[in-house]
């Protein structure tokens, strides 16, 4: 699965399991500052990756239940 925009640096799947079951979760490595407490945190863009990873919930044909965003390190 893949989707456009320009702070997505590698997107995956993994699969998280916990005592109310298992979800599989679309991880997002973005070259964006999540911390919305630095200056840097630019929360347009932030809520555009939001947004486009939000879309692509329909092209998992429903096998996504939910999206982690994680910074490049």
């Amino acid at each position: 699965m893949t989707f456009e925009n320009p702070n997505v640096k590698n997107i995956w799947t993994t699969i998280e399991i916990d005592k109310d079951g298992v979800e599989t979760v679309l991880v997002v490595e973005t070259d964006l500052e999540l911390n919305a407490g630095s200056p840097a945190f630019d929360a347009v863009k932030v809520d555009a990756l939001i947004d486009a990873a939000t879309k692509s919930f329909p092209a998992s044909g429903g096998t996504i239940d939910r999206i982690h965003l994680v910074p490049i390190r």
